[in-house]
């Protein structure tokens, strides 16, 4: 939902530039370069249960002030920046949290990749209805009350990550803390330092080759998310409730992937997936490009991209979180999903300023081109990393 809002009050209210949306969601992803390895050690120190109800608390505070702000007239485009950043901070440790707090819901590692899914499902159920309610309310209720829902609706998921502490506590031992046998603690330091996640990620080349190859989807991603608000709103004219049905498009497309990825997780290896996933992404990310030179057919071509990239996307990504979570030692999980997020969404901000500046200076097309571009690069670059060619 406030990903929804904020696209349409950025664009219609705030009148803002490509320049100035992509600067606003390499705001929102700095912290995952800047803070995510710091962020990992505070979750592996503290446990994903008691850093989980500390994030969802700041997100909600701000979200009352962005409400707030946009109520009273206000929100001016570098107010929005300034609480943009301070929610990816926030996001990039709840997110953390997350990943760790996988193996504490489900300890059997041979259910990570169920309670992945459904973790996934449940969010993708989320986002069935909101986004094209959201689209739909905007018009009639206005985006300050659309706001409060999303404030009500962190206060809800504040409540849950509680209900989740409470749980971890009445367990006789502490599920969160990890008391090291006499061999690990003979390990290398490089085991127990801040940076321990990068030799996780080195000591697995799968898993490297993974995070390579979602780096470079992710940066082709954010340089077309930062024009893409604009390609459908302002080019193609399409309107805020067409905005939020491609939303929930994309969640029931999400929903059906989830429902279906633990199955095809067990039956094919990883390796596969993510490789064959990325060439579909390569031609998928092609789609808005084809919906600019063609802007008749827009409409239906924005609607099957949001449905094939989601669902490509869904599998792929629960394939990772479960290949991640099942790979790596619980003890430091933390560190290295911070490790990965560094640098799968570290190049983010980067990427996004790149496709807004893109966007304003050489026109919409240059980012639409380079997006499947960077995405097929991706791709090629795994296979040519993992050996081996997906069938």
């Amino acid at each position: 939902m406030l990903d929804t809002v904020l696209d349409v009050v950025t664009v219609t209210v705030l009148g803002m530039s490509t320049t100035q949306l992509g600067l606003l969601n390499a705001l929102g992803t700095i912290s995952f370069l800047l803070l995510a390895v710091p962020l990992g050690s505070v979750v592996d120190a503290h446990g994903a249960t008691r850093v989980l109800p500390v994030v969802l608390t700041g997100k909600v505070a701000i979200l009352a002030a962005t409400t707030a702000l946009l109520t009273t007239g206000t929100l001016q485009p570098a107010a929005l920046m300034v609480l943009v950043t301070a929610l990816g901070v926030l996001t990039a440790a709840a997110e953390n949290a997350q990943v760790s707090a996988v193996p504490l819901i489900e300890p059997d590692h041979g259910r990570i990749a169920t309670a992945v899914a459904s973790l996934s499902a449940a969010d993708r159920v989320a986002g069935v209805v909101i986004p094209g309610a959201t689209g739909l309310l905007l018009a009639a209720v206005g985006a300050n009350r659309m706001l409060s829902v999303a404030t009500v609706l962190a206060v809800l998921a504040l409540v849950a990550a509680l209900g989740l502490r409470r749980s971890q506590q009445r367990q006789p031992e502490d599920s969160e803390k990890h008391v090291p046998d006499d061999d690990e603690a003979d390990a290398p330091a490089t085991r127990s330092s801040m940076f321990s996640g990068f030799h996780e990620l080195t000591s697995d080349r799968l898993l490297l080759a993974s995070v390579i190859l979602t780096t470079a989807g992710n940066m082709g991603l954010a340089i077309g998310d930062s024009v893409e608000a604009v390609l459908v709103l302002r080019r193609l004219e399409l309107g805020a409730a067409y905005w939020g049905g491609l939303g929930t498009v994309g969640a029931v497309s999400g929903l059906v992937a989830a429902a279906v990825a633990p199955r095809i997780v067990r039956a094919v290896e990883a390796r596969r997936i993510f490789a064959v996933g990325a060439m579909v992404q390569a031609f998928v990310a092609a789609l808005p490009l084809a919906s600019l030179l063609l802007p008749g057919a827009g409409a239906v071509l924005m609607i099957v991209f949001s449905a094939l990239w989601s669902v490509t996307l869904t599998v792929t990504n629960i394939a990772a979180g479960s290949y991640l979570a099942t790979a790596v030692d619980p003890a430091v999980l933390g560190r290295t999903a911070a490790a990965s997020r560094t640098l799968t969404m570290g190049s983010v901000p980067v990427a996004a300023f790149l496709g807004g500046w893109l966007g304003d200076v050489v026109g919409l097309a240059a980012p639409l081109i380079v997006w499947p571009g960077l995405t097929l690069a991706a791709a090629i670059g795994f296979v040519a990393l993992t050996g081996r060619r997906p069938a």
